[in-house]
């Protein structure tokens, strides 16, 4: 159990730092996760060791992908998801992810407030809540790919995020 949380730690803390300075998270580190997640399990629990490794991989993956194709995540984000899946299990992916939109959020209005952009985003978020039940018209989701929007790495919020889960199913 100990070099599951050694190598849980290593990988979001190299992302951690990569993705600060860079605004990415290489896929080297991404994979390596997949297979360190996958071998770990394989070797402690054999096939259902493997099964649970796949299983936490593919929901960290699918839970995220959605956000990336509405340009809110960068693929490396993602993918680094999918493999703190493979390392750590479907449960505590999910709630990671839960965590670090949660943060995300946070952060994301504090910036809005510093920047004073709170109006202005409030209106462009009220104006597609409207589209979108009101008129029916989900024409907009294609464009909000190409809005210029406050960003930030998101290792700020999945950091936290993940190591709250650790802490309230560890500590």
């Amino acid at each position: 159990m100990m070099m599951v949380h050694a190598a849980l730690f290593m990988l979001v803390g190299i992302a951690f730092i990569i993705d600060a300075r860079k605004s990415m998270i290489p896929n080297r580190l991404t994979v390596t996760g997949v297979i360190t997640g996958g071998i770990m399990h394989t070797c402690t629990q054999g096939w259902n060791g493997l099964w649970f490794a796949l299983v936490g991989a593919l929901s960290g993956f699918l839970a995220l992908i959605v956000l990336y194709a509405l340009g809110a995540l960068g693929a490396g984000d993602v993918k680094l998801f999918a493999a703190i899946g493979s390392i750590m299990g479907t449960a505590f992916v999910i709630q990671s992810i839960y965590y670090a939109l949660l943060f995300a959020g946070v952060i994301g209005i504090g910036l809005l407030i510093a920047s004073k952009k709170m109006a202005e985003t409030g209106h462009k978020l009220a104006g597609w809540l409207i589209s979108l039940t009101i008129l029916r018209d989900k024409s907009f989701i294609t464009g909000m790919k190409r809005q210029i929007n406050i960003k930030f790495p998101f290792m700020y919020a999945a950091l936290p995020g993940v190591l709250l889960v650790w802490y309230e199913n560890f500590i």
